[in-house]
C-alpha cells in the first residue's frame, strides 16, 4: 500500500463512549486513555449465542433493544446495512480522499498520491453522532480511516485523535489485538484469530452486559433453568452497575491511567457520575440505570427535561428528605444548572457537546 500510515494507540474507553456512540474508536493518547483494559472477557465465540437466540424467550426486550443506538453501533459498510447512515460517495470535503462504491464494496483512495483503492470493511458508530470506518488489512493489522462521517450533520470531520497526521495518511494502523479491545465496545464477541466480529455479534448486545449466554440457553432449553441462571443486573448495587457501564463509558481508573483532567467528566460519564456527591451520598442507589434504560435510547435532556428532573426530585424535594430541595428552582431546570453540556472533544473541530455527569452546584464567579 503506497499511502503513508502512522501507528496509533488504542482508543479505548473515552470517546465511545457514547458512543456511543461517537465516531473514532482509536485515537491519540492526549484525548483518550492509554493502554486500556479489555471491554469484556475475551472468551471464545462458542460461549456466546447472539441477540437472535436471546429473543426466543425475551422478544419484547430484544425488539426494543434492537432499535437502539447501542444495537446499531457496528455495521458492515454497505448501503443495505447502513441505510440512511451510508456516507456519500465522491470527494470527501476538506481532505484529499475520494470514497468509491463498486458492486456494493466501498473503497477509499487519494488520487493525487496513489492509484490504489483500499477497501473499507466496517462502520463503527450508530450515526447518532459520528461513524468511523475501519479496514482489516490482514489477521494482524486494522486500519482506522482518517475521516469520520456525521450523518445528522451530513459532514465529514477528521477522526478524533488523528488531527496531527500528515496529509495523505490513510489513517492509523493498529495491531489487531488492540483492535479487538476497541471492537468489544461495539460488538458482543470477537474471534480468536483476526479482529473482525461475526455479523451476529455486531452491536452492544444482550451478552455485552449480561455475560456469555450459551450455558444459560442450553439449560433453559433442557428445562434446567437454575443450572444456567444468569445474574439479575437490576438487583446489583449501584457501584457494580456503574462499573459495568464504565467498561465502555469510562471510569476513574481510565482517567488516571491516561492522566486526563477532571473536566472529562462529560465524556467519561461513569467517572463523572461516581465523582458526584449525589452518587456518593446515595447509599448505593444512584446508578446509570436511575436515568437510562439499558434497552432503549437515552432521552434528550433538551427535548424531555422533565424525565430527568423526576429522577432528581425523587431525592431533592420537600417530600423526599433528608436531601434539601434546590433553593433556586425546586421543581425544574435541574439538568441545565447542575449537569451543563460542554464541548466533548477539546482539540477537535467536531461541534459536539455532552452533559457533565459530575452532578454538582456550580458557583458563578
Amino acid at each position: 500500500m503506497r499511502y503513508r500510515t502512522a501507528p496509533g494507540k488504542l482508543f479505548g474507553l473515552g470517546l465511545t463512549l457514547v458512543l456511543l456512540v461517537m465516531a473514532g474508536c482509536l485515537g491519540d493518547p492526549s484525548l483518550t486513555p492509554a493502554s486500556p483494559k479489555p471491554k469484556a472477557t475475551l472468551l471464545t465465540t462458542e460461549a456466546f449465542v447472539g441477540n437472535a437466540v436471546c429473543a426466543e424467550c425475551h422478544p419484547d426486550i430484544a425488539r426494543s433493544h434492537g432499535q437502539s443506538y447501542h444495537a446499531q453501533t457496528l455495521s458492515l459498510l454497505s448501503a443495505r446495512d447502513l441505510g440512511a447512515r451510508v456516507p456519500p460517495r465522491g470527494n470527501i470535503a476538506q481532505s484529499e480522499f475520494v470514497l468509491h462504491e463498486t458492486a456494493g464494496v466501498f473503497t477509499v483512495a487519494a488520487p493525487a498520491l496513489s492509484d490504489q483503492k483500499v477497501p473499507l470493511d466496517l462502520a463503527v458508530g450508530s450515526g447518532k453522532t459520528g461513524v468511523t470506518y475501519v479496514a482489516f488489512m490482514d489477521d494482524n493489522k486494522m486500519a482506522e480511516f482518517r475521516m469520520s462521517y456525521f450523518p445528522v450533520k451530513k459532514s465529514w470531520y477528521i477522526t478524533p485523535g488523528q488531527e496531527k497526521l500528515a496529509p495523505g495518511s490513510l489513517g492509523k494502523v493498529h495491531p489487531v489485538a488492540n483492535g479487538k479491545k476497541c471492537m468489544l465496545c461495539h460488538a458482543v464477541a470477537v474471534p480468536e484469530t483476526g479482529g473482525k466480529p461475526q455479523k451476529r455479534f455486531f452491536g452492544v448486545g444482550c451478552e455485552s452486559c449480561h455475560g456469555a449466554g450459551a450455558a444459560h440457553v442450553t439449560a433453559a432449553r433442557s428445562g434446567k433453568f437454575d443450572s444456567g441462571k444468569m445474574e439479575s443486573l437490576g438487583k446489583l448495587p449501584a457501584t457494580r452497575l456503574n462499573l459495568l457501564c464504565g467498561k465502555c463509558h469510562g471510569t476513574r481508573q481510565d482517567v488516571e491511567a491516561a492522566h486526563l483532567p477532571k473536566s472529562v467528566s462529560n465524556r467519561m460519564q461513569t467517572y463523572g457520575l461516581m465523582e458526584s456527591k449525589c452518587f456518593q451520598k446515595s447509599s448505593e442507589t444512584l446508578s446509570c440505570l436511575t436515568c437510562h434504560s439499558p434497552h432503549e435510547n437515552a432521552k434528550s435532556a433538551t427535548r424531555e427535561p422533565a424525565f430527568y428532573e423526576r429522577a432528581c426530585l425523587t431525592c431533592h424535594s420537600a417530600q423526599a428528605p433528608p436531601q434539601k430541595p434546590c433553593p433556586v428552582n425546586p421543581t425544574a431546570k435541574c439538568i441545565g444548572c447542575h449537569m451543563p453540556a460542554r464541548k466533548a472533544l477539546e482539540g477537535s473541530a467536531i461541534p459536539m457537546t455532552m452533559a457533565d455527569h459530575n452532578i454538582q452546584i456550580l458557583r458563578k464567579n
